[in-house]
């Protein structure tokens, strides 16, 4: 066993927004992330780096109405999670929405 290891990393305490509270997806710079608790006096919370999550979605690709299929790609933008590739990738789908709706949905964080 590598004598370097820190820990699995499934989960991680980080630096967060301070209006965010527990079970709220995030981007900690490039690291997507769910809240597994409320942020501390500090800004900082246990935070999900890896999982599937009930989160809501937008189906939308930037300014124009798509559907959400099974496997899409998702991004983070304005704390919004959408199909507009313009932000940050955050994972995939695990279920669908039809275009122009908005749902909570089983989502894949990326890893």
């Amino acid at each position: 066993m590598a004598l370097n290891r820190v820990q699995p990393g499934k989960q991680m305490h980080l630096p967060v927004t301070s209006t965010k509270v527990s079970g709220d997806p995030e981007m900690v710079g490039d690291l997507p992330v769910v809240l597994l608790g409320d942020p501390d006096a500090g800004n900082e919370a246990d935070c999900a780096l890896e999982g599937v999550f009930d989160l809501p979605v937008v189906a939308s690709s930037g300014s124009a109405n798509s559907a959400v299929s099974i496997g899409d790609a998702l991004y983070f933008d304005e704390d919004e999670i959408s199909k507009d590739a313009s932000g940050k990738a955050y994972g995939n789908a695990v279920e669908a929405i039809a275009a122009g709706g908005s749902a909570t949905i089983n989502v894949r964080l990326k890893g």
